[in-house]
């Protein structure tokens, strides 16, 4: 009898909650947030902040916090 391979599925893991949590509110928050000058990428980084900092989970109170911190990362346009 001859030992087959083991066949395993090809999965990635699954997502932690909290990254679950920052990209729904970021997908939700992209359509008011780009119109207000973010780019998807600082969208991504203010979900991630917002729900790893424990600041909320609302979408109104992501809203008005990135808003606050604006389309620009703090120290982005320092020069080392």
């Amino acid at each position: 009898m001859d030992k087959q391979e083991e066949v395993t599925p090809d999965r990635a893991p699954e997502p932690a909650a909290a990254e679950v949590s920052a990209r729904l509110l970021a997908n939700q928050a992209r359509p008011a947030l780009g119109v207000a000058g973010l780019s998807d990428e600082r969208i991504d980084e203010l979900a991630s902040a917002f729900i790893a900092k424990d600041v909320g989970e609302s979408l109104e109170g992501f809203l008005r916090w990135a808003r606050v911190e604006g389309p620009v990362a703090p120290d982005a346009d320092r020069v080392p």
